[in-house]
């Protein structure tokens, strides 16, 4: 065992008592051996802190951490944080209410070792309902940082693992409270293009309707904000690692999307404007005829669709 890479599961969790003792079951379930588990608690009321200490007792390969209170609340400082804590040669970011198919992480290091990667994507899929999930119609040839960040193909936290040499340099925007995983993943990309995907369903997601996303989703003011916050936020933050023309048109234009679907009651941020002109020069003069519109009429699609470009 000591011959084989050590990996890092890092899981975040909160208030996740009566589900944690299912995903860490899964993790005890793995045929590959030499790993390591850091969970990270963000702060939890209930009782994970007993369960944990169990889990702890059972199998040092167990470590239990509560996220510093020096730290922002949130899930993006408990990874980091337990990132920080971490030994392993890769990384498997995980959350606490999903599970691990018995060879996930056993797959994922045989194509680190075997492709000589240092992204390696695998599928999921829901383990408690019919709800359709991701599609995941591409191949590794398809995966670039263009193509992910512009939506042409996704995957989710638990889908990625990571190698430390590429991890090191790059970490969870502590500031977003939604799109966290995309914008890390846009980071990764600007830093590799050696990724291997593995065409397996090799996390068992639950359906959890109570879960942040979905009671945000549930009010739509709250989820067109949270979006418009996530691409925005994004947006500056890799804009500052490169100037990628598709990449600043797609965030700007999806920010908008979000505000004129909002009934254009999203507070702005100043400098909005002026990246907008600055990218979209002339054409901005849509945008502001769209918001006009909106607010008079309620209807916006005509000049939304010059903004974009589409006749």
């Amino acid at each position: 065992m000591k011959d084989l890479p050590l990996v890092s599961i890092i899981i975040p969790t909160y208030n996740r008592a009566k589900l944690i003792p299912e995903t860490l079951d899964s993790v005890l379930a793995q045929g590959y051996k030499n790993w390591e588990c850091l969970v990270v608690d963000d702060g939890s009321l209930d009782d994970t802190d007993k369960i944990l200490k169990k889990y702890c007792v059972k199998d040092f390969r167990f470590k239990y951490f509560k996220r510093p209170h020096d730290r922002l609340p949130g899930g993006n400082a408990a990874r980091n944080y337990g990132f920080e804590l971490s030994k392993g040669k890769y990384i498997q970011w995980f959350d606490d209410d999903d599970l691990m198919s018995p060879n996930k992480i056993e797959n994922k290091v045989r194509s680190f070792l075997e492709d000589n990667v240092d992204l390696v994507i695998s599928k999921s899929k829901y383990f408690n309902s019919e709800a359709e999930f991701y599609h995941y119609a591409y191949t590794a040839k398809d995966i670039s940082f263009e193509s992910f960040a512009m939506g042409n193909v996704s995957w989710v936290t638990n889908d990625f693992m990571i190698s430390r040499d590429i991890a090191k340099d790059i970490s969870f925007n502590e500031n977003l409270r939604a799109g966290q995983e995309y914008n890390y993943c846009c980071k990764a990309l600007l830093q590799t293009s050696r990724i291997s995907f593995i065409d397996k369903f090799l996390t068992l997601r639950r359906d959890n309707q109570d879960s942040i996303g979905s009671n945000r989703r549930l009010y739509k003011l709250k989820h067109f904000t949270s979006k418009f916050n996530a691409y925005w936020l994004n947006y500056i933050d890799i804009s500052n690692l490169t100037k990628h023309k598709k990449f600043e048109r797609f965030s700007l234009i999806t920010c908008v999307s979000y505000y004129l679907r909002s009934r254009n009651r999203i507070q702005i941020p100043s400098s909005f404007y002026r990246r907008l002109i600055k990218v979209f020069g002339y054409r901005s003069i849509y945008f502001f005829l769209a918001r006009l519109s909106n607010f008079f009429f309620g209807k916006y699609y005509y000049f939304y669709k010059r903004f974009k470009g589409v006749k």
